[in-house]
């Protein structure tokens, strides 16, 4: 059934990019700079300290906005301007971190044109950073495309929704101007995944990149940090939210904490306090709770007196281990 499901998304993109080699649809283009960071799939290849880098680089020479869709918001507005200090279920918990880990502004809208202008008119931006940018490049135009490629799974079993976890074609790799192949540190076959970019794209720019931890911050008391020095003589408990929680386990095992269990929920899972019983239970063994910072914005919304751990946040940073200097360049000649 995902089989034949597939087609009919293979058929659906295919008539979409005939639309708009016909002009039936047409590329918008905003009066200002935009850069894109996006993926081919689903899921996990961690593109919101992609973001990050990209705003916070870019932010100290211009004014910017980071355009999101605030994706599983419960508010459903056309447009919304989200603050640190928004509500992550209303505005997205990914669009709310961003705003609080960039400190520049961070508009949720599905029309990402809209939006732009929005930014343009309100903070006077010179660049907009699309999130989750690569399946809207036909719809706005972008002066750099940054395409995001999980080396720990870099197109799954090669077929698209549902049946595989790609979004579009593999083929579609020669629209980037630069891969940032994330989780080298977990790459499967580094040499094949190479060989397959460079026989779509030869001409784009290859970043390798990691996620390096940075520190850990109680969810509740953001004056308590816990150096890493301390985490081998704890048992964690590793609670999650997110794409690909089997790369936090990872991280989390490189801190050599005397024991390790864990608890997933589905990716961008909205917690309640009937969650906190079930944590409770799993965690009794542990001496404290380890999230990501994505779930850590709406974990902060609950009862902390309901809670029979201390719960902290993994703050993560992306660290280029090859390409920097390039990547750099690209987003300044932009």
């Amino acid at each position: 059934m995902k089989t034949i499901l597939s087609i009919f998304y293979r058929m659906g993109l295919s008539l979409k990019e005939t639309l708009y080699d016909f002009g039936i649809l047409k590329l918008q283009t905003l009066p200002c700079k935009v850069i894109s960071v996006g993926n081919l799939t689903v899921g996990g290849t961690g593109k919101t300290p992609v973001v990050e880098y990209v705003a916070k680089h870019l932010v100290k020479a211009k004014k910017v906005a980071i355009l999101t869709r605030g994706y599983k918001r419960e508010n459903k507005a056309e447009l919304l301007d989200v603050k640190p200090e928004s509500n992550p279920l209303e505005c997205g918990d990914e669009a709310v971190l961003l705003a609080r880990k960039t400190k520049v502004p961070v508009i949720a809208a599905v029309d990402r044109y809209k939006g732009g202008l929005y930014a343009m008119e309100k903070y006077d931006v010179q660049f907009c950073v699309l999130d989750d940018g690569f399946q809207r490049r036909l719809s706005l135009y972008r002066n750099l495309e940054l395409l995001l490629i999980d080396a720990s799974n870099p197109f799954g079993n090669g077929k698209l929704l549902p049946a595989g976890i790609l979004r579009e074609k593999i083929k579609n790799i020669v629209a980037a101007d630069v891969i940032i192949i994330t989780k080298v540190d977990d790459a499967k076959d580094m040499p094949k995944l190479l060989e397959t970019i460079k026989e779509y794209n030869d001409f784009a720019d290859i970043v390798e990149s990691t996620y390096e931890p940075k520190e850990l911050i109680n969810v509740f008391d953001k004056n308590d940090i816990l150096p890493f020095s301390e985490v081998p003589s704890k048992k964690i408990f590793a609670l999650s939210g997110v794409g690909n929680p089997k790369y936090f386990k990872k991280v989390l095992s490189m801190l050599n904490p005397s024991g390790l269990g864990w608890l997933s929920y589905s990716d961008h899972y909205a917690y309640t306090e009937k969650d906190i019983e079930a944590i409770n239970e799993k965690s009794a063994s542990a001496d404290i709770i380890i999230t990501t910072e994505k779930d850590a914005v709406k974990l902060e919304l609950l009862d902390k007196t309901k809670f029979t751990k201390k719960l902290y946040a993994l703050n993560i940073e992306l660290k280029i281990l090859k390409g920097e200097k390039e990547l750099e360049d690209k987003i300044n000649i932009t």
